[in-house]
């Protein structure tokens, strides 16, 4: 069965009964691949989604590309700058993201 299958059936409601333990298994597999992840899964240049795990809550869904990377963390620029990670650019008068360094246990790769 191809992803598109299960997505489709999904949706149409094929699976509607068990729909509470698809989130479950959903959930369980997210906390298990997330605490697998180092930082050498990682790249600069990659995109990434801030997760629930994000102390900053409106920062849940976000979308970043990893600028930079050090021993533990890496350092995104937020594709929509928000919050206190939005500055404006004294030449060009525009929005745009600080750098944010953060761990990688609250990213996934889009």
């Amino acid at each position: 069965m191809s992803i598109e299958t299960l997505l489709s059936e999904i949706s149409s409601g094929a699976h509607d009964s068990s729909l509470g333990k698809i989130n479950e298994a959903v959930a369980q597999r997210l906390k298990a691949v997330r605490k697998e992840r180092t930082i050498n899964d990682y790249n600069i240049g990659d995109k990434v989604k801030f997760n629930e795990q994000t102390g900053t809550r409106y920062m849940v869904g976000e979308t970043a590309t990893i600028v930079s990377k050090n021993r533990t963390k890496v350092v995104v620029r937020l594709d929509n700058p928000t919050g206190r990670f939005a500055r404006i650019n004294p030449v060009t008068r525009q929005v745009e993201s600080s750098n944010v360094t953060c761990p990688v246990g609250i990213l996934d790769l889009v």
